[in-house]
């Protein structure tokens, strides 16, 4: 028989996993503490410090159909590319204008012409529009929520909204960000695996396995049309081994962490394990995560284990699920 393990049906749980696939000695996490409570959905300006939504109405919540984070695989001029999604993906009708959400200057680059980039006055902050026609020129004032800078473009359905912090990508959804953004939901753990090699293994016995987690948030509000419905990847993913007797035999150690940046796309396949696909208009994607990747199952003794999972998403909504395993003959 195949060692699937699947958690009990009422549980619910999220996922994400960031970073090099850990065995069980390396570096442990400790635990994460609930994230900020999400701010209110409002007409008005937010209170605190951020930016609105780059489609109207600015402040008020719209869909997303693709987190930060998300496995992203398609052919480019120098071959097949796996790579995390920077941004985030505000769904929208094509021709849809698209608005500057801070003020300061255009920056065009060539080799995206469907992209505006915005770069604030303070030069440390810059937010890109991808998927638009633009309507503005390169080194163009613009001023937020008054400017359009382009239309959406046919395919695309949505605008993807990155945001540039000294030079790195970070998630637009963090706290303080993008706003107004309330999430209510939890992710989802749908089974762990025990691979070897991407194949299923029948019996846990001496040797290096993966421990692979096939897990999933979703969107806090419904997503129109031919994406409705499909996953996105959890802002946090950790993991640690209990005992028998329920004694915790490791720390909490990280899978993945999305929740302010992404990790190195020289990353990718140590995050995302063999058979993952991302999400297409007429096809519906698979997240499966590695919680361990090369796992010494010779350095445990014979018995019964139980794999503690949690995954949680950018408001701290978190899931939490105890998965059985077994080393060698049942005992």
């Amino acid at each position: 028989m195949a060692t699937t393990i699947r958690p009990p049906s009422s549980v619910l749980t999220r996922l994400v996993r960031a970073g090099t696939a850990l065995a069980l000695g390396l570096a442990f996490l400790a635990p994460v503490p609930a994230g900020a409570s999400a701010a209110a959905v409002t007409r008005g300006r937010p209170a605190a410090a951020g930016y609105g939504w780059p489609v109207a109405p600015f402040f008020r919540q719209h869909p997303v159909r693709g987190f930060f984070g998300d496995p992203r695989i398609g052919l480019t001029p120098n071959g097949m590319a796996h790579f995390f999604h920077f941004g985030i993906d505000v769904s929208c009708p094509n021709g849809t204008p698209v608005y500057a959400t801070i003020d300061g200057r255009v920056v065009r680059k060539s080799f995206r012409p469907e992209t505006v980039s915005v770069v604030a006055d303070d030069g440390r902050t810059e937010l890109q529009y991808w998927h638009i026609e633009p309507a503005v020129r390169a080194g163009q004032r613009v001023t937020a929520y008054r400017t359009v800078v382009g239309h959406v473009l046919a395919p695309w359905e949505h605008v993807h909204l990155a945001e540039v912090r000294d030079g790195r990508y970070v998630n637009p959804l963090r706290a303080g960000a993008l706003r107004p953004f309330a999430d209510w939901t939890r992710p989802t753990l749908r089974e762990l695996r025990v691979e070897r090699d991407g194949r299923t293994v029948a019996t846990l016995g001496p040797g290096r396995v993966d421990l692979v987690m096939e897990a999933y948030d979703a969107t806090p509000l419904p997503v129109p049309g031919r994406w409705a419905g499909k996953p996105l990847t959890p802002a946090l993913l950790r993991w640690r081994l209990v005992g028998s007797d329920e004694h915790a035999l490791t720390a909490w150690q990280t899978a993945v962490d999305v929740r302010a940046t992404i990790p190195s796309n020289d990353l990718y396949d140590s995050v995302f394990a063999r058979w993952t696909r991302q999400n297409k208009a007429a096809r519906v994607g698979r997240y499966r995560f590695y919680l361990a990747h090369g796992l010494d199952a010779s350095r445990l003794a014979r018995g019964r284990y139980q794999v503690e999972v949690e995954a949680s998403d950018i408001r701290g909504n978190a899931v939490r699920s105890s998965f059985a395993l077994v080393l060698g003959p049942a005992v």
